[in-house]
């Protein structure tokens, strides 16, 4: 069974056509509604939109096709019909082989997820290994010392910024920054504040590539 390369534009804009088809004929509006509806991570319907099906476990495809409206054969089909199930006749033979095949499909994606996650734990302990050597003897100086410095706690979190950001994710304003309060991109969390209106930064958002991932927190300059 042979896998179709997702890493090509041509492919990934043609995985995310076939992901909005879909969704439009399950009247599903949106990717975070689609995460929402089939219980899974948005990262996952990150991974249907990208085209990279064949390395997604079965039990998460199962729930994006019941959320989708579709059977599993179908989502395969759609995506890479080179991967679709064999269909079924009234042949008990045909069936046995059915049977068989799911399962080695099955398997076959089971190793690929966890072949792939020890890769991304692998790359993340690399990024953070520096934070889980001196963080330990930071934290225990911070509690027991009255006199810490907690601006030497800074430079110990790097890691932590240098790993969100090799994922995609990006920070959205400044703490105390004074700025329009857009509806779509700031979230009130006291007070009310019409469109336009000045607004300072309490909390910042962050974003996922070119998806919003946490609306930024903001509280009205003139309540």
């Amino acid at each position: 069974m042979s896998m179709s390369n997702p890493s090509t534009p041509t492919a990934v804009l043609a995985s995310e056509d076939t992901l909005h088809k879909i969704m439009q004929q399950a009247h599903v509006s949106s990717q975070r509604a689609l995460a929402e509806k089939a219980n899974v991570s948005r990262w996952q319907v990150q991974q249907l939109r990208l085209g990279k099906i064949g390395t997604m476990r079965l039990a998460v495809l199962k729930q994006l096709a019941t959320a989708l409206d579709c059977s599993l054969n179908e989502l395969l089909q759609a995506f890479d019909p080179e991967q679709s199930l064999p269909q079924p006749t009234n042949n008990g033979h045909d069936i046995v082989r059915l049977r068989q095949e799911y399962s080695r499909l099955e398997h076959r994606l089971a190793q690929q997820h966890q072949s792939l996650e020890q890769q991304f734990q692998a790359a993340a302990l690399q990024i953070l290994e520096s934070w889980l050597t001196y963080w330990p003897t930071a934290a225990k100086a911070a509690t027991e010392r009255e006199d810490f410095d907690a601006k030497k706690l800074l430079p110990l979190v790097k890691p932590i910024d240098r790993l969100v950001e090799s994922w995609g994710v990006s920070v959205i304003g400044t703490v105390g920054e004074q700025l329009s309060y857009d509806p779509q991109l700031h979230q009130l969390t006291r007070g009310t504040a019409n469109p336009g209106d000045l607004v300072q930064i309490s909390n910042v958002g962050y974003r996922h590539g070119e998806n919003l991932l946490q609306r930024v927190n903001v509280v009205p300059l003139n309540p």
